[in-house]
């Protein structure tokens, strides 16, 4: 399985600063919103640039210091998280992973200048260790523009290769993430993911009851089933809807694909980052196509009245009591 170094960056304006702040630097008191928080490891946490005040206030000063104008809907941070696939970074001692996010904090500073990083932040108190970076976009001109800086979607893609370049001089077993740019933009949500995953997990369960719906004698194993079905029948008719978007997603994978699947298998060809990145891409989407399929298998063996019914809410048993 392939392993990626992952960066991600999202715009934050003046509005949107202190919830960012009290999350990054541990203000809050508790953190029920996210139980992977765990608060007798947060003493672990540590900065590689220690903010000197609240992020609101030291980004407008530094966009102060330089001259630069300000609207009222400017983006005045960008909002970085670097980590690494949950595997490979788990598996690495902590004296590792500091060199990792070094490393990784590095091409950062180098690309957008480290005067302008307000904090960096390693954090070791949830799932896997991560890094939150926060930066006031100023150009090298001095000003502040996040659109210049960023260079759009182009800009953004260029920027995930420039730091794939960067991240495998010192970690060469790392594969270059799959692009958006490869895939037409198309993608799997992760809902589906997990949607077709928590419905798979209950397919003997539903399979018994549409079975149970056709003995006879026994009304109360009957009234379970249905019971049981008008829980699970609308989700099942959701992965229906579903299941064409992720036929196209696979369409799209294969048409991208430079290496046919018997090269792949008989290892006749060197697969370079891309394709393995695609390869393994539409292999787990294969997966939940054949997820979907199973389980619209169990949608249409409930007989079609009743479904129909299960769907709009209505219980059968109330029509078959008239």
């Amino acid at each position: 399985m392939a392993n990626y170094a992952i960066l991600r960056i999202e715009k934050r304006k003046a509005g949107s600063v202190t919830p960012i702040n009290n999350h990054h630097e541990r203000l809050k008191e508790k953190y029920k919103s996210n139980e992977d928080i765990d608060p007798e490891r947060t003493h672990l946490n540590y900065h590689l640039v220690e903010p000197e005040g609240k992020y609101r206030e030291k980004a407008l000063e530094r966009i102060e210091e330089v001259g630069a104008k300000r609207r009222k809907d400017s983006v005045v941070l960008q909002d970085v998280l670097i980590t690494a696939s949950p595997d490979w970074i788990d598996a690495k001692s902590y004296e590792e992973q500091v060199e990792y996010f070094d490393h990784a904090f590095e091409f950062i500073s180098d690309r957008y200048g480290r005067e302008n990083i307000l904090s960096a932040v390693v954090h070791m108190d949830e799932a896997h260790p991560h890094m939150h970076l926060v930066f006031v976009p100023i150009t090298p001109e001095g000003k502040l523009s996040s659109k210049t800086l960023m260079g759009g979607p182009k800009g953004m893609e260029k920027l995930q290769d420039d730091f794939h370049e960067h991240m495998v001089k010192k970690y060469p077993d790392l594969t270059r993430g799959i692009s958006k740019k490869i895939t037409k933009r198309r993608h799997i949500s992760s809902q589906m993911y997990k949607q077709a995953a928590a419905l798979y997990e209950h397919y003997d369960q539903i399979l018994d009851a549409i079975n149970a719906i056709g003995m006879i004698g026994n009304a109360k194993a009957k009234e379970d089933a249905i019971e049981l079905l008008g829980r699970y029948a609308p989700d099942l008719a959701k992965v229906k809807e579903q299941l064409n978007s992720t036929q196209k997603y696979i369409e799209v994978l294969e048409g991208k694909l430079s290496y046919s699947d018997s090269v792949i298998q008989g290892k006749n060809a060197e697969l370079d980052a891309k394709d393995l990145a695609l390869y393994e891409e539409r292999s787990k989407v294969m997966q939940l196509e054949y997820k979907q399929k199973k389980l619209i298998q169990l949608l249409e063996k409930i007989p079609p009245e009743m479904r129909e019914e299960l769907l709009n809410g209505k219980k059968p048993k109330e029509r078959d009591a008239r």
